[in-house]
Order: C-alpha cells, then sequence, then structure tokens
C-alpha cells in the first residue's frame, strides 16, 4: 500500500514544473486565453527558487514584479480592463515567455459527467447525436469565444497542472468541445457581446466525490478514510476488496461462475432447442433475444489459417454490455466480471496451441445487468488475428448462435460498487482536473452531473453542497456563481430513486446563494441517457447568467418550483414560486401527478391549472395528504409556467428515502 501510494505521489510529482528550470506556466496560462474583465487576475508559475520575474501588461503598459519561492511558485495578480483586446502579456525571468492573443472578457468553468463532455459532433458510435449538430459545427466561427479543453487525469494527490491549450472557438476547435458549454458561450457572446472564455473539465460516468477535494469529502463519514481525512489510495483498496466479495457472492449466485475448462456446451456444436441464429454485433433488442436483463451464451464455429495454430493469436469482440466470460475450445481466454466495464473493448490472447485445425468453438456467457445488453460494437470490432500484427485479420461478426440460460428477474440484485474505478475514487478528479485550475479567475461555473450518484440521493445534498462549497473555498473568489443542470428522465433499469437525486439538486440550489438550477423533464429522451437537445440546455444555463450576472432582467430563467400545500376537502392545492404570469400546460392534460392518504400508497392523481396554483385530486383517495410530482424515472412531465420554463419535480412528505 505504502509502495502504491509512493509511486502515485511521485508521478504527481513530476506534473509539476522543475524549480530549477527555466520559467514555467500552467496550462490553464496560455496564448488565445481569455481573462476575467475587471478583476485581480493571478498570473502564476514556475522558476528558480529566488528568481526574479517581471510580468508586463500592455492594455495597461504596467509592470509587476516577484520572486519565485523556495518551492520555485510565484504568482502576481493583474488588474484587468473592461472587455477587449487582443493583448500581449510578457513574462520575464532568466527566460523571457510572450503571450500572444490574449482577450479580455468572461470566463466560466464547464464540468461534470458525460452530458457535460458530450461533444458537439456528438456520438454516433454509440447512437447518441447532438440536435443540429452539423449546422452548429459549420457556424461556429466565432474568434473571440475561447476555449480550453482539459485532458482527463487522475491523481491521488493535489497536482499544480494539467494537460490542455487554448484555443479560437473554429469548426475544427468545437467539434470534440462539450456541446452544452458550447451553446452556453454562444448565448452569452450573443447577448452581452464580449470575448468569452470557456474552460472545459469533465469526464463521462463519474460521482461528484471524485471532484472533491479531501478536506471537503472527509467531512462526510463514508468516504473519510481516518478522522479529516479521506486517503484515496486506501479508500479505493478497501472499496474494491468489499465489491470483490459481494460481486463474487453474485457471480456464483447467478451461475456465472468462470470455469477453465468451460462447461460442455463450449466444446461441442450448439445444438438442441433453445439455440436460435443471432446477429453479432447487435443490442439484444435488435435481435431475437430482445429486451432482456440476464445471461445470454453465445457460439461461433470459425477456422483459421494452418499457420496460425501453433502460434498466439488476439480475438478482440468490441464492446459487451455488460460482462462476459469467454472460451475457445473450451478454454478460459478472458472474462470481465464488473457491470461497469460495459462500455470496454475486449482483447482476449488465445495461447498458442489452443486452436486447431478446422472447426474451433467460440463460446461467450453474456449477462446484462442492466441497458441494451449483447455483444453490441461495431462489425469491425470482432475479428481474430495474430498477437504480434494488428493486419491480416479475419472478421468473425455475422450470424452467431444463442440461446437464453438465466433471467435476473427472481434474482437478487448486482451489488453496487460506484467508486470501484480511478476516476470515481474520492478526490482523485479534484486532484487531476480541478486544484490545477486554481486560482485562475473565473466568473462562474457551470455543471451538469448526478446520473452517477443516483445510489443514494439523500448523500448527494451533502456531497453536492460540499462540492460547491470546496471549489468557492479554494478559488477565494467568495460565492461566485454556481449554475447546475437536474437530471433528465430516463430509462434506468435499476431501482435507484431518481427523485431523490432530483431532489438533492434542488436542495442544493435553496440552501447555497449565487445558485441556479436547470430543469430539463421536458427536453429528455427515454432510450437515452444522453439527450440530444444541448442547445435548450446551454441557453437555459445561460439565461440563469443573464438575469443574475449580467442585470438582463427581463430575462427568463427559472420553472416553477413548489412552494407549499393547501388542504381543501377531498383536495390538494400546490402553490409555486416562478410562476407570476401563471402555469400553463399548453392545451395538453397535466401529467405524473400522484397523491396519497395517510396509508402512504400513492395513486395516480388528475390535476388541473388554476392560476399560479394546481388543484391534485383522485377517487381513489378520499383523505389526501401528500403530492408527488414528476418523481419516477422516466416521467416526462408538461406543466410549465407561460415562459414557457418547465416546473421541477417535487413531493410533498418526507415519508421515507423511495
Amino acid at each position: 500500500m505504502k509502495s502504491l501510494k509512493f509511486i502515485f505521489v511521485f508521478c504527481a510529482l513530476c506534473l509539476v514544473p522543475c524549480a530549477f528550470a527555466k520559467v514555467s506556466l500552467p496550462a490553464v496560462i496560455g496564448s488565445h486565453m481569455v481573462l476575467q474583465q475587471k478583476s485581480d487576475a493571478p498570473l502564476w508559475g514556475w522558476a528558480k527558487p529566488g528568481e526574479q520575474i517581471s510580468i508586463h501588461t500592455s492594455w495597461d503598459g504596467q509592470s509587476a514584479a516577484t520572486t519565485a519561492g523556495i518551492d520555485g511558485k510565484w504568482m502576481v495578480k493583474v488588474k484587468t480592463p473592461d472587455a477587449g483586446g487582443p493583448y500581449t502579456i510578457e513574462i520575464k525571468g532568466k527566460n523571457k515567455i510572450v503571450l500572444n492573443d490574449i482577450l479580455i472578457g468572461e470566463v466560466w468553468l464547464c464540468s461534470g459527467q458525460s452530458n457535460m463532455e458530450m461533444p458537439l459532433r456528438g456520438w454516433p458510435e454509440w447512437g447518441g447525436p447532438i440536435d443540429g449538430s452539423a449546422e452548429a459545427i459549420s457556424a461556429a466561427n466565432h474568434p473571440t469565444m475561447r476555449l480550453l479543453t482539459v485532458k482527463r487525469a487522475t491523481s491521488l494527490v493535489p497536482v499544480d497542472t494539467c494537460t490542455g491549450k487554448w484555443t479560437a472557438c473554429t469548426p475544427e476547435s468545437v467539434r470534440e468541445f462539450s456541446a452544452t458549454g458550447y451553446f452556453f458561450g454562444l448565448q452569452l457572446s450573443q447577448k452581452l457581446n464580449v470575448p468569452i472564455g470557456l474552460v472545459f473539465s469533465s469526464w463521462g460516468g463519474t460521482a461528484a466525490e471524485a471532484w472533491t477535494s479531501s478536506e471537503y469529502i472527509s467531512k462526510i463519514p463514508k468516504f473519510a478514510t481516518s478522522p479529516g481525512i479521506c486517503d484515496p489510495a486506501l479508500f479505493y483498496k478497501t472499496a474494491i476488496e468489499k465489491y470483490t466479495k459481494e460481486q463474487d457472492k453474485w457471480v456464483k449466485t447467478i451461475g456465472f461462475a468462470v470455469s477453465d475448462p468451460g462447461p460442455e456446451w463450449t466444446l461441442s456444436s450448439a445444438s438442441g432447442s433453445g439455440w436460435t441464429d443471432i446477429r453479432v454485433p447487435a443490442e439484444w433488442g435488435a435481435t431475437t433475444i430482445g429486451t432482456y436483463l440476464g445471461i445470454v451464451e453465445y457460439q461461433l464455429k470459425f477456422t483459421v489459417p494452418k499457420g496460425w495454430i501453433k502460434k498466439t493469436t488476439v480475438i478482440e469482440l468490441g464492446p459487451i454490455d455488460d460482462m462476459d466470460v469467454t472460451w475457445v475450445n473450451g478454454k478460459l481466454i478472458g472474462n470481465h466480471l464488473n457491470p461497469a466495464d460495459w462500455a470496454t473493448p475486449r482483447v482476449y490472447e488465445i495461447p498458442a496451441g489452443t486452436l486447431k485445425q478446422g472447426d474451433n468453438i467460440l463460446a461467450i456467457r453474456v449477462a446484462n445487468i442492466s441497458g441494451l445488453g449483447g455483444i453490441n460494437g461495431k462489425d469491425t470490432d470482432i475479428k481474430i488475428r495474430l498477437q504480434k500484427t494488428k493486419s491480416g485479420s479475419h472478421s468473425l461478426a455475422g450470424t452467431w448462435k444463442a440461446r437464453k440460460a438465466l433471467s435476473f428477474e427472481t434474482l437478487p440484485p448486482v451489488p453496487d460498487c460506484i467508486n470501484c474505478d480511478h476516476p470515481n475514487t474520492p478526490t482523485m478528479l479534484y486532484n487531476g482536473m480541478i486544484k490545477p485550475l486554481i486560482p485562475f479567475a473565473i466568473k462562474g461555473a457551470i455543471w451538469y452531473q448526478g446520473e452517477s450518484n443516483r445510489y443514494d440521493g439523500l448523500l448527494y445534498r451533502k456531497i453536492f453542497t460540499g462540492m460547491i462549497e470546496n471549489w468557492r473555498h479554494d478559488w477565494s473568489q467568495g460565492d461566485f456563481p454556481f449554475y447546475f443542470v437536474q437530471i433528465a428522465p430516463y430509462t434506468y433499469r435499476d431501482n435507484y430513486s431518481t427523485g431523490l437525486l432530483r431532489e438533492a439538486q434542488e436542495y442544493a440550489m435553496k440552501k447555497l446563494p449565487n445558485t441556479g438550477m436547470v430543469v430539463t423533464m421536458d427536453i429528455g429522451n427515454l432510450k437515452n441517457i444522453h439527450p440530444g437537445n444541448k442547445a435548450d440546455v446551454g441557453k437555459r444555463l445561460a439565461n440563469w447568467a443573464l438575469a443574475k450576472d449580467y442585470g438582463l432582467i427581463n430575462t427568463a430563467y427559472s420553472g416553477p418550483l413548489y412552494q407549499s400545500m393547501q388542504n381543501q376537502d377531498d383536495k390538494i392545492i400546490i402553490h409555486f414560486d416562478y410562476a407570476s404570469g401563471g402555469l400553463t400546460s399548453f392545451g395538453n392534460e397535466l401529467k405524473h401527478f400522484q397523491i396519497a392518504g395517510s396509508d402512504r400508497i400513492f395513486k395516480p392523481a388528475t390535476a388541473r391549472i388554476d392560476g399560479k396554483s394546481v388543484i391534485v385530486f383522485s377517487d381513489e383517495v378520499k383523505v389526501p395528504v401528500a403530492v408527488r410530482f414528476g418523481w419516477n424515472s422516466t416521467d416526462v412531465t408538461n406543466l410549465f409556467n407561460v415562459l414557457g420554463l418547465p416546473a421541477a419535480p417535487f413531493r410533498t412528505d418526507q415519508w421515507d428515502d423511495k
């Protein structure tokens, strides 16, 4: 354990520019950047300890001087003017650095998980398009909008720099940039007519605790490895050990145990009832398997050139959703038993002598816990080749045999471990992708995350508010604006409560000053966790900033929020904030209201709008005491204020954690 931590610490320190080298700068400071207007903008870097550093700024002709400390680090703060540019900054020690094409404007940090990470080009290879992507990209010539993408990085300890560089916004540079971030910046640029700088630091599938420092996340007992400390290496090791025991037990329960040699069906041709032809690759829903949670066994007979038999070969299968055990001629060649590996391409080595002349049998047992299921990559993913070359491969895509083996409907749920990979280990992304940006002057931050914290919505209240307080504390800019997106409806195939998660997001807005929440209940995609409408998400985020931070007071920025309830005989009247002009469903029947009596059994309710309120009732509940709205994962709601912004989900009760 100690040696592991030493290696990580050593590697992390190697990321810091050598204190005895020439003057150098962190990645966040460079040519083409945007500095926050009308601020004391920090500039910092490294040099030889005791070296004199001078900084000259062209916008005011002023110079500042400082001395590198014993650790080689230096920092000065320069006063920035109103928006404008371009300017230059000259930094001189024993060497000289000239930063060119500097703009002064508004700087925002864009962070979160995959819905923030999703690029403007979309993810067509994963079935994730962005609405209007081609048109948006072709029109993205915005020389005063500047983009910085922070490369993915984890670290056990806080580091001082990252990888990335500033570029002007062009069709080429914006393709891989956050779609949400881009549309946010575009709205600001069009409304404010000032340079916009966007710092993009996101990682798909990650939990908020990974984006929080040790000091702050250790305040939550679940993440503390000792009082006041979260040691990420120890936390990760402990989480893996616990999860491995639970997973081994569960794998045996579902009959998914790894064996070598494999069971009889891995050694002989598929025959008998149950076996059917199936296209590979393909998700189960597109085949005769259909939507299915359980185990499916695959088999393929294939041949290889005679010269390959005595050589080591490699079989590539692309991603498998979710887990697999794979044999060739009954010999185990590989497995992935973590459901989190659903997007991981399988690449398995076949030892020399395993293959034979004539027919060989590839057998794969696939378990789908949630989602699409299947060997579902691309045709070009499915192949076999010699180990030492990636050319001359033989495709294995086509018609295979498959059969359903076991349904999971009556089995214990799969054990979860959200922190069982490095990106999700507490503090790892704060250390590697947020700390290197501090204290670069920003106006505020936008955040789109939450799907990976569905496992405990009540806990997310503490994590999310703690993370925001953490960032504000470390930036030392006071309560800078922090605007975020409430997660959209989606068909999650688990029992975690998205209602509690969304409630926790709204809780953060109510608890912390200068925060705002964008509701997306109307623009989700029940079949895709990455909805294509990122333009409205970005615009709604920008409207919070325009209204709250830039004085555009007539900008609509929030949909209706639950305020209070009032009992009236066999009905409940719900009152809302942000409904001053009234409520509307645009002529459609209101959906996704539920009502319950003292028995706590919720029934579908009838709801009708009455000006700024909604009246809720049901013939099945004579004496109602509680209402819930949009509480389920798949609720696509249709209650809006007259400005067209959707109402946030809510519950009037506090009965349980479901």
